[in-house]
């Protein structure tokens, strides 16, 4: 059964007469015949009664009218919505975020990106970048935006921007007014990190030991607006991206010595057929100006 043939039964069901139904078609009289023909061998039962001076249908016909109606309006919407996925008017897909860079490094870049693509939905999974990291290798999601780890194998990376990290301490810290600070001078403060799954954290932790330094651990979190009010209270000192802190409300900020930076981007991977959605997201990413 073919969907022309479906098409042909239902012009000719439509205007009760097979020469009409050919103009309309713009195919050969014959061609409908058979066509028809092929449909009842191949149901068993005539869906048009011969006997007759002109087209009426039997009743299996009728029943059979209706279903042929539906299949070829059934056939239609697909049509329609896989072009609008096409157009990209329609479509989804997941991508895991931290929330710090979802929320206070790259809400811009969302935000263009629905402007841009209104109809487009994004599942978020939002956890820590190593956790992103193995969601996106086991293909959990479809894409990551996340810290970058020092080594990526297997995956296409798109490197967005790079950040300096600084040290959050309150106001009123003795080590306040310094220029920069070393991990030696900071040896003995108590230490608010993002929790386990997080690049950051990870990043911090080898720069202690690095040193043979034993970094006390405070608190860990994940949430942003908690590390900077503990901090801003004296609980303790902190770590994040400069580009994350738009204010500092009873907190400094202090670059470390020597610097460090953190890599920002975008990964997916490249053997995996990934949505049409999913696809434009990567493709504006790799067109954005980041200038936050």
């Amino acid at each position: 059964m073919e969907i022309r043939e479906l098409e042909y039964y239902i012009a000719v069901a439509e205007l009760k007469n097979f020469t009409a139904a050919a103009d309309r078609l713009h195919i050969s009289q014959p061609a409908i015949s058979k066509a028809i023909h092929k449909l009842e061998e191949e149901l068993g039962f005539n869906l048009i009664d011969r006997t007759q001076k002109r087209v009426l249908l039997t009743e299996e016909g009728r029943v059979f009218l209706k279903l042929a109606e539906d299949i070829l309006q059934r056939v239609a919407n697909a049509l329609s919505t896989m072009q609008e996925y096409k157009e990209l008017t329609r479509g989804t897909f997941h991508i895991a975020v931290p929330p710090l860079l979802g929320a206070y490094v790259f809400p811009n870049l969302f935000a263009s990106f629905k402007q841009k693509y209104p109809s487009l939905e994004m599942f978020v999974v939002e956890d820590g970048s190593s956790t992103a990291l193995d969601l996106v290798k086991h293909e959990e999601v479809h894409v990551g935006l996340l810290i970058l780890p020092p080594t990526l194998t297997e995956l296409a990376v798109h490197h967005i921007t790079s950040q300096e990290i600084v040290v959050c301490l309150p106001t009123d810290h003795r080590l306040s007014r310094e220029p920069f600070l070393t991990f030696e001078q900071l040896k003995d403060e108590p230490v608010i990190l993002y929790n386990g799954g997080s690049v950051l954290r990870s990043v911090i932790l080898k720069e202690y030991a690095k040193r043979n330094l034993e970094p006390h651990v405070a608190i860990s979190t994940n949430q942003f607006q908690t590390m900077k009010a503990l901090v801003s209270k004296g609980v303790g000192i902190s770590f994040l991206p400069a580009n994350s802190i738009k204010e500092a409300h009873r907190m400094t900020i202090i670059p470390l010595s020597p610097h460090h930076y953190l890599d920002m981007g975008l990964i997916w991977k490249p053997d995996k057929v990934l949505p049409l959605a999913c696809r434009a997201f990567i493709e504006f990413v790799k067109n954005y100006s980041y200038t936050d």
